[in-house]
C-alpha cells in the first residue's frame, strides 16, 4: 500500500494498554464537550505515547497501520485505500530538538522538501479545538513526483509534545473529499494522558 509520506521521525509503534485503559478511560470520558455536556462519553485512543481524547470520525475504523494510530473508512482493504489517517507526536521542550510547536512544524517542513525537492508545502486556515480551546496548525504538502502524494496535516501542541494528525490521500481529489472528515476528526481533540517520557525521534 502506498503509504503517504510518513515523516515518522515521530512515530511509534502504536501499543494498546487494555489494564490501564480499564483504569483511565472513567476518568477521560468526562472530558469537557463542545456544547457543554460534560456527561457523554467521549473517544479514547490508546498509543505507546498515551492516551489521546479523539473521536473517530463516523464511518471510519482504527487499522493496523503506521504511526501511533492508523484509520481507514470502514469496509476499506488498507492495500487498495484511496484515503487513509494517522496520528503520531514528537517531542517539543528545552532539551528537545524541536524547542516549540513552531520549530516542529518548521523542522518537518524541512525535512519534508529535503525528501522531495520538487515538493509543495501549504499552509492552511487553522483548526479550532472547541474542547481544549486552542488552535492546529494546518498545512497540506504534495510531493510533487510521479507517484504523487497528498497529504494534510494538523499540529497539536500538548505538555512536551505535539500531536500530528495526517490525513493522506492518492490524488488530489481523493484528499479533498476526505477533508471534512478530517476536520471533524481533529476538532474532537481533547487532552492526553501522558505514558512516561514523549517519544523519541
Amino acid at each position: 500500500m502506498h503509504a503517504g509520506f510518513l515523516r515518522f521521525k515521530h512515530a511509534a509503534t502504536a501499543t494498546f494498554v487494555l489494564a490501564a485503559a480499564m483504569l483511565l478511560l472513567p476518568v477521560v470520558c468526562t472530558a469537557q464537550n463542545p456544547d457543554g455536556n460534560s456527561n457523554e462519553p467521549r473517544g479514547m485512543i490508546a498509543t505507546a505515547a498515551g492516551f489521546v481524547a479523539l473521536d473517530t470520525p463516523k464511518g471510519w475504523v482504527q487499522a493496523d497501520g503506521p504511526g501511533l494510530a492508523f484509520f481507514l473508512p470502514e469496509g476499506v482493504d488498507s492495500r487498495n485505500a484511496e484515503v487513509w489517517m494517522y496520528l503520531s507526536a514528537t517531542p517539543i521542550g528545552p532539551k528537545e530538538d524541536d524547542k516549540d510547536l513552531h520549530s516542529a512544524i518548521q523542522s518537518d517542513i524541512a525535512g519534508f522538501k529535503q525528501r522531495f525537492p520538487n515538493g509543495v508545502v501549504r499552509a492552511e486556515e487553522p483548526i479550532a479545538l472547541p474542547r481544549v480551546k486552542q488552535r492546529a496548525e494546518v498545512y497540506t504538502f504534495e510531493s510533487g513526483e510521479e507517484r504523487n502524494a497528498f497529504e494534510q496535516t494538523a499540529y497539536i501542541e500538548d505538555l512536551g509534545r505535539v500531536w500530528i494528525v495526517t490525513a493522506s490521500a492518492k490524488s488530489a481529489e481523493a484528499l479533498s473529499r476526505s477533508m471534512p472528515v478530517f476536520h471533524q476528526f481533529v476538532q474532537t481533540y481533547g487532552g492526553s494522558i501522558q505514558m512516561g517520557s514523549p517519544p523519541s525521534k
